[in-house]
């Protein structure tokens, strides 16, 4: 079992990965070689979701123990029964749990035998709000006879199970910590380290990462199979947030364990985790790797999330700007999606990644063509929403490249298509922030006719950040239009409404703006103290004030200040070294 993420030696998280892609898991042909390896590997199996193996195994298990190993024996019938209630045999699970009330009452146990009678197979499924009442029975009278802890124990877990998924996590965990003790008392390992499991998680829903954590280093104390250890590993990567190595150590330890194990869907799920912490530290050279792992875990398994795996590994390459790379690897998914006939929106992603790769990659033309398509695709599926942001990635390259009447259309298009979303609120003001700005750049004023909407809608959902920043474009699209006075008035009303969301960095920037309209209109005299307030504030970058040094320098050489604009230049200078 791996040592805690604390004191293990962490090796290269490179060379770990690559060991987890050459690895591809449990060998078949590998028999355990005692009753208790049995059972292990029959958990594993049925935690990989093959249930023919997983009963195959229990019963070689049973051939290989006697009542000796009762534990080992009592754990066997436990997931035989659950296996025949998966599969729809309950004539087959009840001659299992007849088996196992007979062990009990051939080793002593007879108020667990008693129990099991009373109960029938319910504790060995997940128990549903049907099942509470007959539970809550039988908890009452547990109590009452002073039954041995262990059999309490098998019930309040039963019932916590129930309460759980009602969202009462309070009376659930309650349930599971006397339920720990009590088997805890009794010796009973095996399901001491099952209810170990469920508290952890318990606690973690109910947003307890710290108690979680603890719960699940109890049960990681404990002997364990691959699966159920991974399965904590995996919590605990979760409960440590974006805490950055702990988090990934423990992610990573779930990842190889899950796959050793065989247990596919949770190796894709430890190695997404352990993608995005990767990514979240700068780490994209680990992160793809981290991707890559989880894909092929998805092929090794043939899970269905195998394609969007693909889409979130060709992301990360972007990100990480191996954009032939990534190329490959969406060129590759969009023929998959193709031969599967994968749904519109899905086909419309890949084509919106791809298109950034050409884009990057400086191959306008092909970027352009998988946006087109992208749009259809989107439109087809009826997401607008993202129809409408296509529009915009291939006005603003249109843009970019001078092709401003063709950016234009794009920007009316992605408008259009924005008004049709009606569960994304954010399309529209988006599209008709660009559109605004385009138009306004273009001398055309209908453009602040699209700003002012953009800015009612951002100021109606309450997108305060946005409001200031819409609010910011239309004071530049003013200045634009050749109306200094009014571009002044608006960039000073974005810098309060930037100020009023947290932002000091954009206020400042609004106020700049300000303080050059004012120097190019002709008021050097009100520009040289709108620059001196830029230059006061504490949060100034320094881009921001070697900017603000040269504007007010401009401005006072206007004034024939030419001392104090020398002065202003070499702050300018120092800020732009970093020594002032």
């Amino acid at each position: 079992m791996p040592e805690s993420a604390a004191t293990r030696p962490r090796g290269l998280i490179a060379d770990r990965l690559r060991a987890v892609l050459e690895n591809a898991g449990p060998d078949p042909a590998r028999f355990p070689a005692s009753a208790r390896d049995c059972l292990d590997r029959a958990y594993e199996a049925a935690y990989a979701e093959n249930h023919a193996n997983a009963r195959a195994l229990a019963e070689a298990g049973l051939a290989r123990s006697s009542d000796a190993d009762l534990d080992v024996r009592l754990g066997l019938y436990s997931v035989l029964i659950a296996l025949a209630q998966l599969a729809g045999d309950q004539r087959q699970a009840l001659e299992y749990l007849q088996a196992r009330i007979a062990l009990l009452r051939r080793n002593g146990l007879a108020a667990e035998a008693a129990a099991g009678e009373r109960l029938g197979i319910v504790l060995f499924r997940e128990a549903g709000d049907d099942d509470l009442p007959l539970l809550e029975a039988e908890l009452a009278r547990l109590l009452e006879t002073h039954s041995p802890a262990s059999v309490t124990s098998d019930v309040q877990l039963a019932i916590a199970v129930v309460r759980s998924h009602r969202g009462e996590a309070k009376r659930a965990i309650a349930l599971l910590e006397e339920a720990v003790a009590g088997y805890e008392r009794a010796g009973r390992i095996d399901s001491l380290s099952g209810a170990l499991m469920y508290l952890a998680n318990t606690y973690l829903q109910a947003d307890q990462p710290e108690r979680a954590t603890a719960a699940a280093d109890r049960m990681l104390a404990l002997p364990g199979n691959r699966a159920t250890t991974a399965s904590m590993w995996l919590l605990k990567a979760n409960a440590a947030g974006d805490e950055g190595a702990a988090g990934l150590e423990e992610a990573l330890t779930a990842l190889e364990l899950y796959a050793a194990a065989g247990v596919r869907k949770g190796a894709i799920s430890a190695a997404v985790v352990l993608a995005r912490l990767c990514a979240g530290m700068g780490d994209y050279e680990d992160s793809v790797l981290a991707w890559q792992a989880a894909v092929a875990q998805a092929e090794r398994g043939e899970v269905q999330e195998e394609l969007t795996l693909r889409l979130a590994l060709g992301n990360q390459l972007l990100e990480a700007e191996e954009y032939e790379l990534a190329g490959e690897v969406l060129s590759k998914l969009l023929q998959r999606l193709e031969q599967t006939k994968a749904p519109h929106p899905q086909v419309a992603r890949a084509l919106m990644s791809m298109g950034h790769a050409h884009r990057h990659a400086g191959r306008t033309p092909e970027a352009l063509d998988c946006w087109r398509r992208a749009v259809a695709e989107f439109s087809r599926g009826g997401e607008f929403g993202e129809a409408a942001r296509g529009l915009l990635a291939a006005g603003t390259l249109l843009s970019r490249e001078d092709r401003e009447k063709d950016a234009l259309v794009c920007f009316e298009a992605a408008v259009a298509a924005a008004r049709k979303a009606e569960d994304d609120d954010a399309a529209l003001p988006q599209a008709l922030h660009a559109l605004g700005h385009a138009l306004c750049e273009a001398g055309d004023p209908e453009g602040l006719t699209a700003l002012d909407e953009a800015i009612r809608l951002a100021r109606e959902y309450g997108a305060h950040w946005y409001e200031a920043d819409y609010s910011d474009t239309r004071a530049r699209g003013l200045w634009a239009l050749e109306d200094g006075t009014g571009a002044i008035s608006a960039a000073l009303h974005a810098a309060d409404l930037y100020s009023a969301a947290d932002d000091a960095a954009s206020a400042g920037n609004s106020e700049l703006f300000a303080a050059h309209v004012l120097a190019e209109i002709g008021r050097a005299d009100d520009a040289v103290p709108m620059f001196k307030l830029v230059l006061q504030e504490p949060d100034a970058g320094r881009t921001l004030r070697v900017a603000a040094y040269l504007g007010l320098a401009s401005a006072l050489d206007d004034l024939d200040r030419t001392v104090e604009a020398d002065i202003a230049r070499r702050a300018a200078d120092a800020a732009a070294d970093g020594t002032d």
